[in-house]
């Protein structure tokens, strides 16, 4: 049995890639999500750890973690 693979180019209908600008922007956003999200991260629960944790979150999810943040009151501590 021949194992099977799946163009993911194929299922957005083009095979065209996306634009290098397209791409620059997007890096950008995540960039600048991934820092945002980082503080949000240290100021909320003074840890280096939690920090990091949230980085990477906004760096993975540069539309919803900011948002999260937001909600939570941004750059806040958590209430204990």
């Amino acid at each position: 049995m021949k194992p099977y693979a799946i163009d993911v180019r194929a299922l957005q209908g083009t095979d065209q890639p996306l634009s290098q600008g397209a791409t620059q922007l997007w890096s950008v956003l995540a960039l600048a999500s991934a820092a945002a999200s980082g503080y949000h991260g240290y100021k909320r629960n003074q840890s280096v750890g939690w920090a990091v944790g949230w980085f990477m979150l906004g760096g993975a999810f540069p539309i919803i973690t900011p948002v999260i943040a937001v909600a939570q009151g941004f750059g806040k501590p958590a209430k204990k």
